[in-house]
């Protein structure tokens, strides 16, 4: 019986890893949003059937996006499995035969190191100064 279980368990993450790793290309490279672009994304998923309103609702409040096995925003991208350009205007036409594949955090580019803002962004102390340190309660 336990040698079922390993069998199972090993078929699962056999299965769980390629879709990870293409989900970790796609956030990272062919599909990698700016926070001003997410919500045009979502709408559009949600116009053209691919998630619901409240999905897009909590994407939308978490800064997240749907991403798609088949489809990525870069197009013609680098990796040979996406077909399809999906776009981050609500008013795009759908485009059919996307597979869902998960989601995908904003990215945010940090300034220059070595830059003004940069700089301010570092100084700035990490526990403010007008609230005592035990005004958090226990640790």
């Amino acid at each position: 019986m336990k040698q079922l279980w390993l069998i199972v368990g090993l078929v699962i993450v056999g299965f769980a890893s390629p879709s990870q790793a293409q989900l970790s290309g796609r956030c990272g490279g062919d599909d990698n949003l700016t926070p001003q672009q997410v919500q045009g994304r979502n709408a559009w998923a949600r116009k053209c059937g691919y998630i619901s309103a409240a999905k897009e609702a909590i994407l939308n409040a978490d800064s997240e996006y749907q991403v798609f096995a088949n489809g990525c925003f870069q197009y013609p991208c680098s990796t040979n499995n996406c077909l399809y350009f999906v776009p981050v205007s609500p008013s795009a036409p759908c485009v059919t035969g996307l597979v869902n594949l998960g989601t995908c955090m904003a990215s945010t580019v940090a300034p220059p190191r070595g830059s003004l803002l940069a700089y301010l962004e570092d100084s700035v102390p990490a526990w403010p100064a007008w609230l005592p340190r035990d005004a958090a309660g226990p640790t």
